[in-house]
């Protein structure tokens, strides 16, 4: 019983160190998906939903290894029960995860700021630093304001036909989100069968717990 407990004590323990740096990574990439989205739309709102799972994930995992480590049977019970939510939670992401075209969500999110540019050009040039990239589809799109081409379409702000960035913005954008969505639910998938793994351990290690305290009762 005791090797069993062990056993069970260990695996947990490994499952719950992973699964906090992959909640460590989850909040990484959605903190610099947060800089890059739009306030207020779609994809704005599901990065600060991914924080969040991060942050429960991260503290579930702690707890886990504490109950499992002191051998508490209501932290082990607690643990299973908050995994048992992550689980759960998790099927609605990877559906919705599923079921979202992020290319198509950041294509219309940026032909809306670029089709009032003067009141989101600051939110534009800030993709074009971050991008390297410039104007929508390429920087003649400044071409028409009759103005010169902004300084952050230029590699360290410097005018010159070598540092232009030569790629519009749009084709950057959807390419990158399409990346980080890919990204995304690959992670959500490995933390999917990961919180499986967990829950069944949890649900083992508690049962082993339950009865082995009931025999120590019963020998009292």
């Amino acid at each position: 019983m005791n090797c069993q407990l062990s056993f069970y004590k260990v695996l947990l323990s490994i499952i719950n160190t992973v699964l906090s740096l992959l909640g460590i990574v989850l909040i990484a990439l959605s903190v610099y998906e947060l800089n890059s989205s739009t306030p207020g739309t779609f994809e704005h709102v599901a990065v600060v939903v991914q924080i969040f799972i991060g942050s429960f994930i991260i503290l579930t995992s702690f707890t886990g290894c504490i109950g499992a480590c002191r051998h508490s049977l209501s932290l082990v019970w607690s643990y299973a029960m908050c995994i048992g939510f992550l689980v759960a939670f998790q099927v609605y992401i990877i559906v919705a995860a599923h079921s979202t075209d992020y290319a198509a969500n950041a294509r219309n999110d940026f032909d809306k700021l670029w089709s009032n540019y003067t009141m989101n050009m600051d939110r534009i040039s800030g993709i074009e630093t971050s991008y390297h990239c410039c104007g929508r589809n390429s920087p003649k799109d400044y071409e028409p304001t009759g103005g010169p081409i902004p300084k952050n379409c230029y590699l360290k702000e410097e005018r010159s036909s070598e540092n232009l960035f030569k790629e519009g913005c749009l084709e950057v954008v959807v390419e990158n989100a399409s990346k980080n969505g890919h990204i995304g639910l690959t992670i959500k998938w490995i933390i999917f069968l990961l919180e499986l793994c967990a829950l069944g351990i949890a649900s083992l290690l508690g049962i082993n717990l339950r009865n082995k305290r009931r025999r120590e009762q019963f020998e009292n």
